[in-house]
C-alpha cells in the first residue's frame, strides 16, 4: 500500500507465531473487499483496507463475509498499545 511494497522485501519473521498466517494480497482483493463491506467498520470504500487488524473467533468461516469477529481495528502503526490490548486477552 505504500510506494515501494514489494513482497520480496517483507521479512516473514516478523509475524514468527505457528498461529499466524500472512498472506500477500498485490492486487488488494481482500483489502478492497473489507473496504467495500465496512468489515468490523474499518475502512472506506474509496480505498482498500490496510494497515489494519481483524481477528476472527476459531469457527470463523467466510460464506458472505468473514465470521465471527472478534476484534478489528485501525491502525497498527500509530496504535500497537490498541493492538495489544486487543490481542493479549485472546492469546490466554
Amino acid at each position: 500500500m505504500l510506494a515501494g511494497d514489494a513482497r520480496s522485501a517483507w521479512d516473514p519473521h516478523v509475524l514468527d507465531d505457528p498461529r499466524v498466517v500472512s498472506l500477500w494480497d498485490g492486487r488488494r482483493v481482500a483489502g478492497t473487499w473489507l473496504a467495500e463491506h465496512r468489515t468490523g467498520g474499518v475502512g472506506d470504500p474509496s480505498y482498500p483496507v490496510w494497515d489494519a487488524y481483524f481477528a476472527f473467533g476459531k469457527t470463523a468461516t467466510w460464506t458472505r463475509g468473514p465470521a465471527p469477529l472478534v476484534v478489528a481495528a485501525s491502525t497498527i502503526i500509530d496504535n500497537v498499545g490498541g493492538l495489544e490490548r486487543a490481542f493479549v486477552p485472546l492469546l490466554e
